[in-house]
């Protein structure tokens, strides 16, 4: 979920490249993010978490005069946490990471 520093850096970047003339504009931003904790017991303490704000961000730059074409979205794994559980063989798995989406836009005009 992008901080308001990096929204605000993505959207100077939008205008900057329609000032410029571009006919495309691709922007990447964090849109949830997949935390944890390893449980006393072993088992997976998975957290997920997503940014209702990503519709008003994406129409600010269309407000600059970019149309939304194409979206895309991926997971970013940043690492995972392992336990071993107490009552049974095996490990337990907390995967830490985002989603990161794609946003291509094409200039209005």
């Amino acid at each position: 979920m992008p901080t308001s520093e990096e929204a605000t850096r993505l959207l100077q970047l939008s205008r900057d490249a329609y000032d410029r003339g571009d006919a495309l504009l691709h922007l990447q931003a964090e849109v949830s993010r997949l935390t944890g904790q390893p449980s006393s017991w072993g088992s997976a303490e998975n957290d997920f978490v997503s940014d209702d704000h990503v519709g008003y961000f994406l129409s600010e730059v269309e407000r600059i005069g970019w149309r939304l074409e194409h979206t895309g979205y991926t997971f970013v794994e940043s690492g995972a946490t392992t336990s071993a559980r107490m009552l049974s063989t095996g490990t337990g798995v907390v995967n830490h990471g985002h989603v990161a989406g794609y946003f291509t836009f094409r200039r209005v005009g």
